[in-house]
């Protein structure tokens, strides 16, 4: 890269621009990984929000299993 011909201060130039480039690919990388941890989070807190629901419902479901058995049992009392 570095020819007897080449002036100094385009040797300068291109390196400043390389590094300039260098600098902003770095950004838009850290931008990225930001943009996909965010998105995992989300992700995360979707699941735990599901698994909270699907908890509840469950719990209301064994509630209705239990008031169900209750009333066939005093169905059962009665047509004896």
């Amino acid at each position: 890269m570095n020819r007897k011909g080449t002036p100094v201060h385009k040797r300068i130039a291109r390196a400043e621009s390389g590094r300039e480039e260098w600098k902003m690919k770095a950004i838009e990388r850290r931008e990225e990984v930001e943009k996909l941890k965010l998105t995992d989070e989300r992700k995360s807190e979707g699941i735990e929000r599901l698994l909270e629901r699907q908890n509840q419902l469950e719990d209301e479901l064994a509630k209705k299993d239990k008031i169900i058995d209750h009333l066939e049992d005093r169905l059962k009392k009665k047509s004896l």
